[in-house]
């Protein structure tokens, strides 16, 4: 296994059990840290299935500074198809943290775990994400998931959805532009 994954001035640490202390303390003194720790235990934890792991969550530094989290998800072993999530500390928005760490989740997807495809998807009123989404190299948009959960006013909101596939990955980026810190 890896500790991180390192590209473009941004640094995904792997999240473990045995780093959790650190990334507790890590987190601390934002105004949006109790939130953030609340996703961390609810998202970002290693999860596996059957030995293998499913969920690589990752704490992402920026120039050295915590920028917030990002999460690559093995959703089926058999189809080789994963899914992507993220989220960021409220001072470190704007600054293209979440685009600019989707090249090391697709390495990892792509690359190392010989993933075919990889989706992400935010609810329709979340333009932040969506802008994000379409920032980034290589995710097509592929339809609307109508009313597929609830906002945080309690509605039913529809779900944009996108992807990209291996086939995609290996047109517009580098593998050599993501080094492993093993």
């Amino acid at each position: 296994m890896f500790r991180a994954l390192t590209s473009d001035f941004i640094t995904l640490h792997l999240i473990n059990e045995d780093n959790l202390p650190e990334i507790f303390t890590l987190f601390q003194g934002f105004p949006d840290s109790a939130p953030m720790l609340k996703e961390l235990m609810r998202n970002y934890l290693p999860r596996y299935e059957r030995g293998q792991r499913t969920n690589f969550g990752f704490y992402s530094l920026l120039d050295g500074q915590l920028a917030g989290m990002t999460l690559l998800s093995v959703d089926s072993w058999e189809e080789r198809s994963g899914s992507t999530g993220a989220d960021v500390f409220e001072h470190m928005r704007g600054r293209g943290v979440t685009p600019r760490s989707k090249p090391h989740l697709f390495y990892l997807a792509f690359e190392l775990l010989g993933l075919n495809r990889v989706a992400t998807g935010c609810r329709v009123s979340n333009l932040a994400s969506k802008r994000s989404i379409e920032k980034t190299r290589g995710f097509q948009f592929e339809g609307v998931m109508r009313e597929s959960g609830l906002n945080d006013q309690g509605e039913f909101e529809d779900e944009l959805l996108y992807a990209i596939l291996r086939r995609d990955w290996e047109q517009l980026y580098s593998p050599a532009a993501v080094t492993v810190v093993p």
